[in-house]
């Protein structure tokens, strides 16, 4: 009985050990952070509430359509989902809770908020609803520019968001594109194991991952980017001061920024960590375990992202990105052309060639509960589930071979 009650004790505790590492082992990956983010972390949906009294007009109301999955939300792949609240027609508490914070009685007013699982309660932008504001929510030159790059391989696109001291900015700039550079030519990306490659885990072959970062040049006072620059600047809560600074924001994957270098925090170390933060392996593969935010991005990420040669394809259009207009497009150049939009400095970037990716995308949803809206406002996120479905079959059964081999072990004691 001594040796079973030891059995039962020690083995059930040096099980949940291995358990636990275990656990911890399948959630990493050998693939570096911004391959595995481009290729499998989906972009969370922003959430923009509008307000109203009574119907809404049909231009008001076609401006709310146009971010509705049946809009140009959902044919472009933005990642945004839109709740109406008319507040003469007996309001959901909670969002009625959400309008009250608003602290205003303009009626329509259009509120937009981070995606739910980024737990970033602050408010990304506010006012009255009016289409100029979607136009500018769903779509920009600059963000073009980093979706083109970032689909084409690039590491990061650091944005530097200047401060209006074009001295302080230009210093900047020069340390960043110059550390870059030494980035690109000491940084080593991490030997992808082979069980990761016949898992899946890297769409394309791992000799054709290489270390690139481009800078962009961002002015406060450019309109054709005032929302991103509103996203960049609310995505933390420390970033907006009565003096600004130079701000720059490593932005990966399918469009998410890191976080921020302020100021004097520009400098050699606070680059080079960031550089081994998105080339180094995925030590977790379940996104919101990991640093950085969302941007809204009108990208087809599941079509473009580059995979495995299977047939001989053309890279097609951007969807969601090409109908910026003629004058827009005269000022949206290609990586390397040496112009750039008013307000905005693009650094040279080389192009390398993708084929585009089958799979599904999700799409924006119209109307979130006001479960989702009480979330948003208390900065609450749903539970993650990355991966779980193959990695809880795995940890159960090693578990139970390695607590069989212990009670045999204990038992022979």
């Amino acid at each position: 009985m001594r040796h079973a009650r030891r059995c039962s004790v020690a083995g059930w505790l040096k099980a949940a050990i291995v358990l636990c590492l275990l656990a911890v082992v399948a959630e990493a990956c050998s693939v570096p952070v911004f391959r595995y983010a481009l290729e499998r972390w989906q972009s969370d949906p922003y959430e923009v509430f509008v307000f109203h009294r009574g119907k809404l007009t049909a231009d008001q109301q076609a401006s709310v359509d146009r971010l509705t999955r049946d809009g140009e939300a959902g044919k472009t792949f933005a990642n945004v989902r839109v709740t109406t609240c008319d507040l003469d027609n007996n309001p959901d508490p909670d969002l009625l809770e959400l309008w009250k914070a608003q602290n205003t009685e303009t009626t329509p007013f259009m509120a937009v908020h981070y995606p739910v699982a980024s737990r970033n309660p602050t408010p990304v932008w506010k006012g009255p609803l009016a289409d100029s504001d979607v136009t500018a929510l769903l779509k920009s030159p600059m963000r073009k520019t980093i979706a083109d790059r970032l689909i084409k391989g690039h590491t990061s696109v650091f944005v530097l968001l200047e401060s209006g001291d074009q001295a302080a900015d230009d210093k900047a700039a020069t340390l960043l594109r110059a550390r870059l550079t030494h980035l690109e030519k000491n940084l080593k990306l991490p030997e992808i194991s082979e069980e990761d490659i016949a898992q899946g885990l890297v769409l394309i072959d791992p000799e054709d991952l290489k270390v690139k970062f481009s800078l962009l040049r961002l002015s406060r006072k450019n309109a054709a980017e005032s929302m991103f620059i509103e996203m960049l600047l609310s995505s933390e809560e420390d970033l907006r001061e009565e003096k600004p600074q130079t701000m720059a924001f490593p932005i990966f994957g399918r469009g998410r920024a890191l976080y921020a270098l302020v100021g004097k925090g520009i400098n050699n170390d606070t680059i080079d960590a960031a550089g081994a933060d998105l080339t180094g392996p995925c030590t977790c593969t379940v996104k919101e375990q990991n640093p950085g935010i969302d941007m809204l991005m009108p990208v087809a990420w599941d079509e473009l992202v580059e995979k495995l040669p299977e047939a001989d394809k053309p890279l097609p259009p951007l969807v969601g990105l090409t109908g910026f207009g003629e004058e827009s497009e005269k000022t949206e150049p290609e990586p390397g052309s040496g112009a750039a939009e008013p307000g905005t400095t693009e650094e040279p970037a080389t192009e390398t060639a993708t084929e585009p990716e089958t799979g599904s995308v999700v799409a924006p949803t119209a109307n979130p509960s006001a479960t989702d809206a009480t979330n948003v406002a208390a900065g609450t996120t749903p539970t993650a589930s990355s991966n779980s479905f193959l990695v809880v079959p795995v940890i159960l059964i090693a578990g139970v071979v390695l607590f069989g081999t212990w009670c045999v072990i204990g038992r022979r004691g």
